[in-house]
């Protein structure tokens, strides 16, 4: 079944649409959907003069009921002339309707020549809209950057909002968007159906085919996907360390970078016989090149001392769980690592960047799973249910520019703008507005910071 993601494909078509001097490149993980994506769109767009080329293939063949051209079409030329050449050849007797040309170049990780002539390409986005994609693109070095000829979209795994619209849970959408500060509208009913659907969502995760499978009732065949998916992508950020993956072969690393996941990552418990620690290294940023983890920075360090979070809940539950994703126990430890992983995730497909997404750390060993600086200067304590507020108050007291504290757990939404926040032995105190979310209203997030 075919699961829309109607925010992303909206902000996708603005994006094409308005392209000047740059080529459009979706990023993300490998399976999570990024051709899906792109070909819908273009399904919808057929006023347009389109070619696709899948760069995993010499020459041209069917995929699917869809032509595709090779990587013969590119030409030899690393300067992308051989490739306009023939795009002008094939589509000299197209009548002109004065719309642009799209060219979807598939699978660009397989032929990494073609980001070599991305500086000649975007020149003629007035008339031909590129669009690239590929599950390894961070990871390959290119001669020529031409860093500001590309423009990124990432996309991630099925949201919980997509999750919610692709089930028919339609009444519970409209009261999680119902809710605002103040507001009375919250509901015992409501707010229990909700957490029941966010705890199926973070055992499932957002993989498109785990949740088609699971959405079409298909649930004996969620084990063999989810083992499947997990070793296909596992392969994918093996593959670029070349002949030093032979010292992860028999490694389970995103098992390790799961487990690891709640602190500060020591290199130390990476390492395999005959590999050091810059190894270890190298591999943990290739995972996040390969958009299967996120790097998540300490707040206030030089030192790089960041933690690192899968991209999927539902990838995270299998690594610590095993591959019955709905029925298996999970330890208490697992479980809170599956919510900082679909809080990190959700909160991280809300923002520009990533790169916008801070941890913090203090000296008497309070800390908090996530900070964002914009648009409120805002400190996020993750808890499975309720739980005590001390590293909340830490926080408060210790980061005196922050403007806000948030609390991501099982009850109802709360809200106080005036909040006293302290600390047992300690004079200091402090007045600062204070949010109780629930773990579904997560995804409106920054809405509610702005």
């Amino acid at each position: 079944m075919w699961i829309s993601r109607n925010d992303k494909k909206s902000s996708f078509i603005n994006i094409l649409n308005s392209l000047k001097g740059q080529v459009l490149i979706v990023r993300g993980a490998r399976q999570v959907g990024k051709t899906s994506f792109v070909l819908n769109i273009l399904d919808g767009l057929k006023e347009y003069p389109q070619v696709s080329i899948n760069c995993l293939y010499a020459t041209s063949r069917k995929i699917l009921g869809r032509n595709y051209l090779g990587r013969d079409f590119l030409g030899a030329s690393p300067d992308g002339t051989d490739l306009l050449k023939n795009l002008e050849q094939l589509f000299s007797q197209t009548p002109n309707n004065h719309k642009p040309v799209l060219v979807f170049i598939d699978e660009v990780d397989r032929h990494p020549k073609i980001l070599e002539a991305i500086q000649l390409l975007a020149e003629f986005s007035p008339d031909i809209k590129f669009i690239l994609t590929g599950s390894n693109l961070e990871n390959i070095t290119v001669k020529n950057a031409a860093t500001g000829r590309k423009h990124f979209f990432d996309l991630y795994p099925i949201s919980f909002l997509d999750f919610l619209n692709a089930s028919g849970s339609e009444q519970e959408k409209a009261y999680l968007h119902s809710l605002t500060f103040g507001g009375n509208q919250q509901t015992d009913f409501f707010h229990n159906k909700l957490m029941e659907l966010v705890k199926t969502y973070v055992r499932l995760g957002g993989m498109p085919t785990i949740i088609a499978a699971y959405l079409e009732e298909r649930l004996k065949e969620i084990p063999e996907i989810v083992k499947d998916l997990t070793f296909s992508i596992e392969e994918n950020v093996k593959a670029v360390l070349g002949e030093k993956s032979k010292l992860y072969e028999y490694e389970d690393v995103l098992r390790k970078l799961a487990i690891l996941s709640l602190n500060t990552l020591k290199y130390t418990n990476l390492q395999v016989q005959h590999a050091g620690q810059a190894e270890a290294k190298r591999l943990v940023n290739k995972t996040v090149g390969a958009r299967v983890a996120h790097k998540i920075r300490l707040l206030r360090t030089e030192r790089d001392l960041s933690k690192y979070i899968l991209f999927d809940s539902g990838i995270a539950n299998y690594l610590l769980n095993g591959s019955d994703l709905l029925n298996y126990r999970i330890h208490p430890e697992h479980l809170a690592i599956m919510l900082e992983t679909f809080v990190g995730n959700e909160i991280i497909s809300q923002l520009v960047t990533r790169d916008d997404l801070f941890y913090w750390k203090s000296g008497n060993r309070a800390g908090l799973e996530f900070v964002v600086r914009s648009p409120k200067f805002s400190g996020i304590d993750v808890k499975s249910s309720t739980g005590k507020n001390f590293s909340l108050m830490s926080f408060a007291i210790l980061e005196t520019q922050a403007d806000l504290l948030i609390k991501v757990g099982a009850t109802k939404m709360f809200y106080h703008s005036d909040y006293q926040a302290s600390l047992p032995n300690d004079p200091r105190k402090r007045q600062i507005s204070f949010l109780q979310i629930p773990h579904y209203l997560v995804c409106r997030l920054i809405e509610f910071l702005q």
